[in-house]
């Protein structure tokens, strides 16, 4: 079973899987061999054994290191709680198919850790695109995105040209794309890839700038390649992700506490206070550099009540819009059994959910808890991740019965598949508004093959409460 995949990931977690006994033997027997340490510390965190998992991940050192890339402290009670390993009467019997995959383990990390090997995909947000010849990050950092709805005519791209131009100063790139719909509803799709209509490249004499159209209706000229222009918009997309977790979930802070986080580590507070699991380093980077400034937005933010006027339609021009410029929020559409995170007019995430029908309550309301392993468990009722609505006994959570999605079998809580809640539960800040509704979203999914991951940096478990959401 182990041959049949050729990446060496995926020998790791088939071999792990297949009979973890083999391997709180194994590390018991073999004390130095530190990837089994960490192989075995990843099945105890998901068991919710955090205390056994740190004690492994400790043991594991520059293995787990390398795969986490993050460093691990062992709090002095997990010491305690690891006493007690017996062996088991089938190791002898064992032994030998042991070897055999421990082999294949090894032979899997010596690939993964090789010269040049690519990276594990853990704790990784977006993809790093490469910017065009001449193109700085610096540049990246100063261009604006532009979307427009609805068709290309000549007169609909001139109004837009003359809002960009007119709206701010380009001292970088300016790029003007179509968003795509999907289906035949006002909603933008974030993860397809827009249409580059055309681009303004900055020039130090103002009047001098350049402008490039890429699309023959919207100018009824011979376009110009649009390659590098969609080369900035792919570098500019990879970031934009991080970019608006970072400001909801100070947004969200700030409403509920008054004031703008003065550390980045105040939204990585441990359980109950765990706004965001961790933060990238682009994410430090960018509030490092940016921290009055990214103070002032989502402050102005919570004035509007999370509908900023940079996210506004742009005079002169019809559905021109700055992306991914409002604060995240969630819209569940009961008729159509899925749940979207939403920016404005953009559905970044929009996936199948299991509901209750009528007992699901429509209405608004805010992720007012966020648990990892919810009851201690990753696989038991209510799956890994679980993120109370407004204090009540409904939640948006896993579930250990995925055939459920897509019907009406719950007692009122929302279901979601197991990826689908992880990656949601990275993206949500604590504070997230909810809207439950009919009739709100288009019947296709949007997912990405690349999941939002951040780095656990905090405790996210509440092992000393049982929950007992309406399932």
């Amino acid at each position: 079973m182990l041959l049949k995949s050729k990446d060496p990931k995926d020998q790791l977690q088939l071999f792990f899987k297949q009979d973890p006994q083999y391997l709180k033997t194994y590390v018991k027997e073999h004390p130095n061999n530190k990837m089994a340490w960490y192989l075995l510390g990843r099945e105890y965190e998901a068991q919710g054994k955090q205390g056994k998992a740190l004690y492994c991940y400790a043991q594991a050192g520059e293995i787990y290191e390398a795969y986490e890339n993050q460093k691990v402290s062992l709090p002095p009670e997990a010491l305690e709680q690891i006493r007690g390993w017996g062996s088991t009467r089938k190791r002898r019997r064992r032994m030998g198919r042991l070897r055999l995959g421990l082999a294949l383990l090894m032979l899997a990390a010596a690939v993964l850790f090789a010269p040049g090997a690519p990276s594990l995909p853990v704790h990784v947000t977006e993809k790093e695109v490469p910017l065009p010849e001449g193109v700085t990050p610096a540049q990246l950092q100063e261009t604006k995105v532009y979307y427009i709805t609805g068709g290309k005519t000549q007169e609909r791209i001139g109004a837009a040209l003359q809002s960009m131009l007119l709206e701010e100063r380009i001292s970088s790139f300016a790029i003007l794309a179509r968003g795509i719909p999907m289906g035949q509803t006002s909603w933008i799709s974030w993860l397809r890839k827009p249409e580059v209509l055309l681009s303004v490249e900055a020039k130090q004499d103002a009047s001098q700038q350049q402008i490039n159209y890429h699309d023959a209706e919207s100018c009824g000229c011979q376009p110009a390649d649009p390659g590098k222009a969609e080369q900035i918009v792919a570098a500019w997309m990879s970031k934009q992700e991080q970019e608006l977790v970072l400001k909801s979930a100070i947004a969200y802070y700030t409403k509920a506490n008054g004031r703008a986080p003065e550390q980045l580590t105040e939204l990585t507070a441990p359980y109950p206070g765990n706004v965001l699991p961790g933060v990238t380093a682009d994410m430090q980077e960018l509030f490092d550099r940016q921290k009055d400034e990214i103070a002032a937005e989502t402050a102005e933010w919570v004035k509007q009540n999370g509908s900023p006027k940079a996210s506004e339609a742009m005079p002169g021009a019809e559905g021109l819009t700055k992306p991914m410029k409002e604060p995240l929020r969630i819209v569940v559409d009961k008729s159509a059994h899925r749940l979207a995170l939403v920016s404005g007019n953009l559905i970044v995430r929009s996936y199948a959910v299991g509901l209750g029908g009528d007992r699901t309550p429509e209405g608004t309301f805010a992720i007012t808890e966020k648990v990892r392993n919810p009851n201690g468990k990753s696989n038991g009722e209510f799956g890994s991740r679980g993120m109370t609505l407004s204090d009540t006994l409904y939640a948006i959570h896993g579930t250990n019965r995925p055939s459920s999605i897509g019907k009406d079998e719950s007692l009122g809580c929302i279901r979601m598949r197991k990826e689908d809640v992880e990656e949601l539960f990275d993206m949500t800040p604590l504070g997230t508004p909810v809207t439950i509704g009919r009739g709100l979203l288009p019947a296709e999914e949007s997912r990405s093959g690349s999941p939002f991951r951040l780095p656990l940096q905090t405790g996210e478990t509440n092992p000393g409460k049982v929950y007992r959401w309406l399932n």
